[in-house]
């Protein structure tokens, strides 16, 4: 072995030797001076703009080492700012995270033996980035487009636009701009056109660029034109466009209004419509389009060519001409007809008609119609011609028509002459010569059964005579039967014969009948038809008709027809059970009847079963044998000769089968399933009736397919007896009747809540009722029954106890009920295990001695896992390990450092308990302090400071925990002793100790990742102190002379604290605090105190982790003053350094101070809630209220316990029983729940959680869903209102005690966005949500308490709680003290915030609150009127967060400002009216005196502008009308409400009751109407001089109290009010006064609302928050609430958006 040895070190010294020679040699060499042969480096961006590649190749070989450095180059050329390093052994490397586009020197090292390295320095630059946002769009003109863009990141040199068309590539533009230009506007573009832009960045020779698409706008054409081509087209034409590449023409039908589109491509200028209506006009539009442009151009009308009438034909009809025609497709406007021959004519008509008659006498002769059709410009001509005869120019003679008139006075006389008239017509007729001695006179060729009168003149022309007579009509043509539609009618018809008539008879008469015919119908001579009613069916009748004028009839006309028989009457159908068959019966028709015939139909599907002739005597028959369920159809119809009468018809059925194998089965606790099979034949349907103990419960009807049948809502565990029956049509047949049960009811669902062994199970029973049936619940342990407890239908909780920890059982309910057992699904209770007690770590230098006590039950091993901490609050993984022991050593650690333990048990269940983890730190090694330090140097100046030096007590200072100040005035002593440690200021000071310790400090010199400083001054002196004993920097007592030395302190890692000490420092006089600048006392005294702070955490700190290690002689005297000590206060200025300290070391102080909180208040008792009679009335059994604090309910009669709820009283920032904490209400303890509300006079409830979360019912729904009220005990519950938010929800109950007969308003506003056991997204949202419940808790001030609640009421409930007085502290003290918050918290309920994260996030709340600083009221003042809305919709956003902030510091104004009367100095006139009391003041009303005190304000208007004058309280007529004298008042604005006491008479005119006064007399004149509002005219008359002045009165409208009116109400009311005061007659408007009894919200808003407006009218602008505070001071009238103040802005909102406001007069 020895050889081997010898061998390897004469290897290793021969190597040595050889590289010391190379590298001799390389010395010497004098070519080696260049470093060797060079690299051939490239640099390159690869495409990234924020990153460089190096990649290089050595001219040698050899694997070298490579050492690269890049730093920033200026814009001088010059490296500037930190550089970056880097080392590596390939041949490449990539620099990440560069800025774009900059230069930067890249140094590259090979690292080549002996020293011998080549360094290569060159420059290189990062790839620029392209713009962003680029943007190009038209400008509005067609030649131009304008591009805008954001800079691109990094550095660049300029960009580069190019502008080109896509197609050809043509280049329109190419300009270069500076960085600093971010838009450029391209003109002399063709329009209609598109381009690519590229906008290329630049950084030297490297570029990137972006592009985008855009189009010119296009030019639409200058001229339209369009042409009609026909009937149907249309042909447009317009000249070229610049630009456009489509075309759109629309083409609207003026008539119809539907439109017809085309697109035609650019380069076309002419289109054709087809097919278009003839005769109608059109308009054409065309639009030029390119892109997404779209220019409309003109536009022309045009109408189609008219299309020509056919079939014109023309009659000649006596001395007349008929004209008809067709009309042709389309529209037209009208016909013009010309008529030519021997007559002309010419004659319009509409464009509906088809005929004209040119009337007579026409002459005989050829005429030739012009039939022309009119559209618009447009016509169509059609003609005719027809040669009118002699003999058709007169009336034609017709035979029989013939007039002879008897009575012509027999004479002599020669030359008489007989005058023919028509009676109807003027018109001589003919004129005839009569015979002397003729008796009578004769006309032909008459019209028949025309009158005519003849009048017989003499040979003179004297009428002598007049004779009138008719002539005989002509009978009715083709007389028939045309109906013949009932047994009793007949209808008969007829052509109107030639000529003329007076009317027609009709009789007739029936065949075989003995009796004269029927009456006779005489009918007029429009008339062509007659029916014949009630005659004999099936009997025949002779029908006669004729004409008949004046005393002459026509000839008869006859017709034979015949009836129809009657159907047979009161046909039936039914079944007979004796024999079984179906029997119809009817009954005999009247009239005639020869047989009867009888068919059988069945329905579904329609089939003839029977056929039968019947004699005329058969009046039933029956039917045996039919299939059983069917329906039936019986016709039946009489026959007589070939008639068949209409036939009767009827239905019936024939019974059903009942259903066979019925069964019922239960498929649910509230549902039974019955099923059956069907029997033979058919049904209509299936009823199945439920019956419970013989009362019908529920009934189901199907169709006649269905087999089963289901019932729901049943209750559960039920007996019930089933009938089923089968229907057809009246008819049923029942199946013998089956019972069956319902399955009980089980619980739909079990939550488990686990704690420690213990399992609370929630049972959530289904709704409705609970029913029947016997329940137990059951515990299995693999598979075996282990126990078993009845349970009583719907109990809701059960208590499970002694579980084994680490183990696992199922849980089940089953139910029992009749011969049916229901069963939950198991529930799987996964025991956890309980965590590690007794955690110990003993440290030391580089293993950590780790001991614990592992848990009771079935636990297997425990997990140990070790994180090394390191600065920055991140933590590394050192190792794990499982081990069944109680102990465990940890080796291998580094001394000095920071490891966190955590420690997790693992069940025989698999599952891991909670992590115990506790943070252990190894000790040094071995600190030797020097024996004596030097002495530290003390600073003069405002006060005296005690400088210690960093290293003062050796290299190894990082080893000391704290330092400390000790004081002396004994100049003699050379060192402090050990007992001057133990000494205080108050020792010194108070009992003669000449020396003590002064101040505590941690190690200010502590490694961290920020700069470490070399000296650390504390300034000495500084606290006063008072009586306290324990560690204070004290004042020094006045001419003395100290000495100060620094006692340094080792960690705890060893049984002994290692003490050092330095030498004393040489005495320095007292400072008296007098001559001390206050700024630099208060720094001073600040700075000591967070020192002291930290120093008492740290001990504090170590007192808890090590409670078994001996304590030495110094730990001892530092417990008692600083475990205990709970006020911890950190001002304002320094929580965000306090903040930044403790998340350090992943948020180790936190831990610390949360551990040292756990403990606090553990030990108080809660007998009460751990009693039996309320053990089920806690959701949690480990949250249970303590007895000194709970809340305590008003004790039940006969109920020992029932004042008991799990809830304490939480003391806040300014009562000791400020708020409520309790847990979410239970189902059985919501009735608690509401008591506690009622008898606490609690106003607001504040709930932090939801129902339910993931499945688990967190939180019962306590209040109304709906309108609905809800009752709970004597406390019935309305909802009033809900309105959600994004984040909350806000609701408003109103509460009715039954019993006490009393109503109370409560709200309630409900976070939603909280998890359970966790934080808020941000603290944000939830400081909001603090300041809505500060502003409600405001406006309930005094009412009592505010209730908080979440799920269990510790968590959420303890964060929300401790941040309400937090905060408040901080407003008024500008200090917080979260510890203090908290530690109190615990004392008054347990586990007040639950989580170090929600304890963490309660320190970030006030941090979020401290950084957001004093309210910014710049956003407060004038809003322009145009940018209203816009400001609104800013300030509700967030759920009104605007507002809100905006609200906070208007209530600060009116704070600060309080008692002052007078406006600013800088205080508008105009704009804001100012506020002067008057003087006068009249006796206090007993009931209110602030509310009844007799004030008048003024509020002048300036100089256009009117006055108003405010007056409350309660005026009489003479302080009301002298007032409206005195000020000028021209319209008064009465505010009264309804629940005042003044009555109106008193105060107001009466018509016939006049008001008089000293001053003046008041006369009610009438009641108006202005701007739709009722107002009253008021004359007011001086008693002295007798002027007079009318006033307008309006009264102000009525809303609820507490209430707004609706915005459009009030806008119109004061619209009214000032149309009132701008009827005065000069130019300044006139006064208005209004009157209020009381000082009420109304009018804070009416006043606020007419100034508003007003200024908004001449100013232009609105100061909603200036008008709220001057009022508020000037006036005393009442603060808005946040809703009110809320109102202003939406009532304005409104008007300025409806209307602008005018300048209000």
């Amino acid at each position: 072995m020895r050889p081997l040895i010898l061998l390897a070190a004469l290897l290793w010294l021969q190597d040595s030797l050889a590289q010391e020679d190379v590298c001799s040699s390389l010395d010497g060499s004098p070519d080696r001076q260049g470093g060797g042969p060079p690299l051939s480096v490239s640099v390159t961006s690869r495409g990234r703009p924020t990153s460089l590649f190096l990649s290089w190749v050595a001219a040698e070989p050899g694997g070298f080492d490579y050492a690269l450095c890049l730093r920033a180059m200026n814009l001088s050329g010059f490296p500037e700012g930190q550089q970056l390093q880097a080392h590596t052994n390939e041949s490449s490397f990539e620099f990440h995270g560069l800025v774009p586009g900059s230069r930067y020197q890249l140094e590259l090292t090979v690292l080549r033996p002996c020293w011998q390295n080549v360094t290569i320095t060159l420059t290189a630059r990062t790839a620029p980035t392209v713009v962003r946002g680029l943007q190009l769009h038209s400008t509005g003109s067609p030649a131009s487009l304008e591009a805008s863009w954001s800079d691109a990141s990094g550095d660049q040199d300029s960009y580069q636009l190019l502008l080109y068309h896509p197609e050809s590539h043509t280049l329109a533009c190419n300009v270069s701009v500076s960085p600093d230009t971010l838009s450029y506007n391209f003109g002399d573009l063709l329009p209609g056109s598109q381009y690519v832009l590229e906008v290329i960045t630049w950084a030297g020779s490297l570029h990137a660029k972006t592009s985008i698409l855009q189009w010119t706008e296009p030019v639409p054409p200058d001229h339209l034109r369009v042409r009609a081509l026909g009937t149907s087209s249309l042909q447009a034409f317009w000249n070229s466009s610049e630009g456009a590449t489509w075309f759109h023409l629309i083409l609207t039908d003026l008539l119809e209004g539907t439109n017809l589109t085309k697109v035609v491509r650019q380069g076309i200028s002419t289109h054709t419509f087809l097919r278009l209506s003839p005769g109608t006009p059109y308009q054409l539009k065309i639009c030029a389009a390119a892109g997404p442009h779209q220019i409309w151009g003109p536009n022309a009308t045009e109408w189609t060519y008219p299309s020509y009438p056919s079939d014109l034909v023309l009659t000649p009809l006596w001395n007349e001409l008929w004209a008809s025609w067709k009309a042709g497709q389309g529209a037209r406007d009208g016909y013009v007809l010309k008529l030519s021959g021997p007559v002309e004519n010419t004659t319009t008509l509409g464009p509906e008609e088809c005929n004209a008659v040119f009337p007579g006498p026409l002459p005989p002769g050829h005429y030739t119609l012009g039939l022309r059709v009119l559209a618009g410009p447009y016509d169509a001509w059609v003609e005719g011609s027809i040669w009118l005869a002699e003999s058709a120019a007169r009336p034609m003679e017709v035979p029989g028509a013939r007039l002879w008139l008897e009575g012509l006075e027999a004479t002599k006389q020669p030359g008489r002459r007989a005058l023919l008239y028509s009676v109807d017509a003027p018109g001589l007729l003919g004129n005839i010569s009569v015979s002397s001695g003729a008796t009578h006179v004769t006309f032909c060729g008459l019209v028949p059964g025309a009158h005519y009168r003849v009048d017989i003149a003499s040979s003179m022309g004297d009428i002598t005579q007049s004779l009138t007579g008719y002539t005989s009509p002509l009978p009715p043509q083709s007389l028939e039967i045309i109906s013949r539609n009932s047994p009793s009618d007949l209808t008969i018809g007829w052509a109107p014969a030639p000529g003329q008539m007076e009317g027609y008879k009709v009789t007739w008469h029936q065949d075989g009948s003995q009796r004269s015919p029927g009456d006779l119908v005489d009918l007029g001579p429009d008339i062509s038809s007659l029916t014949l009613k009630s005659l004999v069916p099936g009997s025949c009748y002779t029908v006669s008709a004729w004409a008949w004028s004046g005393n002459l009839s026509s000839d008869s006309q006859k017709i034979h027809s015949c009836t129809r028989p009657a159907p047979p009457t009161n046909l039936s159908l039914g079944f007979a059970h004796q024999p079984a068959t179906l029997r119809a019966s009817w009954c005999h028709p009247p009239g005639g009847r020869d047989a009867f015939q009888l068919r059988l139909y069945r329905l579904r599907p329609l089939t003839l079963e029977s056929e039968k002739i019947l004699s005329q005597e058969a009046q039933n028959f029956s039917w045996a044998q039919l299939p059983a369920g069917y329906e039936f159809q019986v016709q039946l119809s009489t026959l007589w000769g070939s008639e068949e009468s209409g036939s009767a018809n009827t239905t019936g059925w024939t019974p059903p089968s009942a259903p066979t194998l019925v069964n019922v089965t239960s498929e649910a606790p509230t549902q039974l399933h019955v099923s059956w099979v069907h029997a033979a034949g058919d049904r209509s349907s299936y009823q199945v009736t439920l019956y419970q103990e013989s009362t019908r419960t529920a009934t189901s009807i199907v169709g006649p397919k269905a087999d089963s049948t289901s019932f729901w809502g049943l209750t559960p565990g039920t007996k019930y007896k089933v009938e089923a029956i089968s229907w057809a049509g009246p008819l049923y047949t029942a199946a013998a009747n089956v019972s069956a049960w319902t399955y009980p009811l089980t619980p739909n669902e079990l939550l488990a809540s686990m704690q420690a062994g213990s399992a609370v199970v929630n049972l959530a029973w289904p709704s409705g009722p609970l029913g029947r049936g016997t329940c137990h619940a059951q515990l299995s342990d693999a598979g075996h029954l282990s126990w078993e407890q009845p349970l009583s239908l719907g109990q809701d909780l059960l208590m499970l106890r002694n579980l084994i920890p680490g183990h696992t059982v199922s849980l089940s309910v089953k139910c029992r009920a009749g011969p049916l057992q229901a069963s939950t699904h198991p529930l799987v209770l996964s025991v956890e295990p309980g965590p590690v007690e007794d955690v110990f770590c003993q440290p030391e230098a580089t293993y950590l001695s780790l001991n614990w006590t592992m848990p009771t039950g079935d636990v297997a091993v425990c997990l140990v896992e070790v994180e090394q901490l390191v600065p920055g609050g991140s933590a590394h993984f050192v190792f794990q390990v499982n081990t069944s022991e109680d102990a465990l050593l940890l080796p291998n650690l580094t001394p000095t450092t920071s490891y966190r333990l955590s420690l997790t048990v693992l069940g025989g269940n698999r599952q891991w308990s909670r992590a115990v983890t506790l943070v252990c730190t190894t000790s040094a090694e071995v600190w030797h302090p020097p024996e004596l330090a030097e002495a530290p140097q003390v600073e003069l100046g405002t006060g005296m400071g005690v400088t210690v030096t960093r290293g003062m007590f050796g290299k190894d200072d990082g080893q000391i925990q704290w330092y400390g100040i000790i004081a002396t005035i004994n100049m003699t002593l050379a060192q402090p002793s050990q007992e001057a440690i133990n000494h205080t200021w108050y020792d010194h000071y108070y009992r003669g100790h000449d020396s003590y310790l002064a101040l505590l400090f941690p190690n200010p010199f502590y490694p961290e990742p920020w700069a470490v400083p070399r000296s650390w001054t504390v300034p000495v002196g500084t606290e006063d102190c008072d009586n306290t004993q324990e560690i204070c920097n004290g004042h020094l007592k006045p001419g003395f002379q100290y000495r100060f030395s620094i006692a340094a302190f080792s960690r705890l890692s060893s049984p002994e604290t290692i003490l050092a000490f330095s030498a004393f420092s040489e005495p320095q006089a007292s400072i008296s605090l007098v001559a001390m600048p206050l700024t630099v006392m208060m720094g001073t005294v600040v700075g000591c105190i967070i020192i002291v702070c930290a120093v008492l955490c740290l001990l504090c700190r170590r007192g808890l982790k090590g409670p078994r290690s001996e304590k030495n002689g110094f730990s001892q005297e530092l417990m008692p003053y600083n475990l205990w000590r709970t006020h911890r206060p950190i001002p304002s200025h320094s929580f965000r350094q306090s903040y930044e300290a403790k998340s350090a070391r992943a948020h180790q102080a936190f831990f610390q101070e949360f551990e040292e909180l756990k403990e606090v208040g553990k030990d108080q008792p809660r007998l009460e809630a751990e009693h039996p009679a309320n053990i089920t009335k806690n959701r949690y059994p480990h949250v249970l209220p303590y007895d000194h604090s709970r809340v305590r309910l008003t004790q039940l009669s006969g109920e020992p316990h029932s004042d008991y709820i799990n809830a304490n009283f939480i003391p806040g920032y300014s009562h000791p029983q400020e708020i409520i904490a309790t847990q979410g209400p239970l189902k059985k303890t919501v009735e608690d729940f509401w008591r506690l509300v009622w008898e606490q006079q609690v106003h607001v409830i504040i709930m932090l959680t939801v129902g339910m979360e993931n499945g688990r019912v967190l939180c019962e729904h306590y209040w109304p869903v709906n309108s609905t009220p809800v009752t709970h005990g004597h406390i019935t519950t309305h909802l009033l209102a809900e309105e959600s938010e994004d984040e909350w929800t806000r609701r408003e109950f109103q509460l009715q005690h039954g019993a006490e007969q009393k109503q109370r308003r409560v709200k309630q506003l409900q976070f939603t966005t909280w998890p359970d056991h966790s934080v808020p997204e941000a603290p944000s949202s939830l400081l909001a949500f603090v300041e809505l419940v500060q502003e409600e808790v405001k406006a309930t001030q005094g009412k009592g308490p505010i209730l908080v609640h979440c799920s269990a009421g510790v968590g959420r409930t303890g964060t929300f709680v401790a941040l309400l007085p937090a905060v408040r502290q901080l407003e008024e003290e500008q200090v917080v003290d979260v510890f203090n918050t908290v530690y109190i918290l615990r004392l008054h309920r347990p586990l007040m915030i639950q989580t170090l994260s929600q304890y963490i996030f309660l320190h970030s709340c006030l941090l979020n609150k401290i950084l957001e600083g004093p309210s910014d009221a710049s956003d407060s003042g004038p809003i322009p009127v145009m940018n209203f809305a816009q400001a609104c919709a800013k300030r509700a956003a967030n759920a009104n967060a605007g507002f809100l902030k905006e609200y906070r510091l208007l209530k600060q104004a009116i704070k600060d400002e309080t008692g002052s009367l007078l406006p600013s100095p800088d205080y508008n006139q105009n704009s804001i009216a100012s506020c002067h009391h008057s003087q006068e003041q009249l006796a206090l009303v007993e009931e209110s005196p602030a509310d009844n005190m007799l004030a008048a304000s003024l509020f002048p208007g300036g100089p256009s502008g009117r006055d108003h004058v405010v007056l409350t309280g309660s005026a009489g007529p003479k302080e009301l009308w002298e007032m409206v004298w005195e000020h000028g008042a021209y319209v008064l604005v009465s505010l009264g409400l309804p629940d005042t006491k003044e009555k109106p008479q008193d105060i107001w005119p009466m018509e016939m009751q006049p008001i008089v006064t000293d001053m003046v007399t008041v006369h009610r004149v009438a009641e108006s109407n202005t701007a739709g509002w009722p107002s009253t005219l008021i004359r007011v008359i001086h008693g002295d001089s007798g002027t007079e002045r009318q006033v307008q009165c309006l009264q102000f409208p009525h809303c609820e109290t507490g209430s707004e009116l609706p915005a459009n109400t009030l806008l119109t009311f004061l619209d009214a009010v000032g149309q009132c005061c701008s009827r005065g007659n000069s130019k300044k408007p006139g006064t208005l006064l209004s009157h209020s009894s009381k000082v009420t919200n109304q009018l804070s808003t009416f006043l606020a609302m007419e100034q508003l407006l007003q200024q908004a009218g001449t100013e232009r602008t609105v100061d909603v928050f200036s008008v709220a505070l001057k009022q508020t001071q000037a006036c005393a009238v009442k603060t808005p609430t946040l809703e009110q103040y809320i109102y202003l802005y939406n009532c304005l909102n409104s008007a300025l958006r409806n209307r602008l406001p005018r300048a209000r007069k």
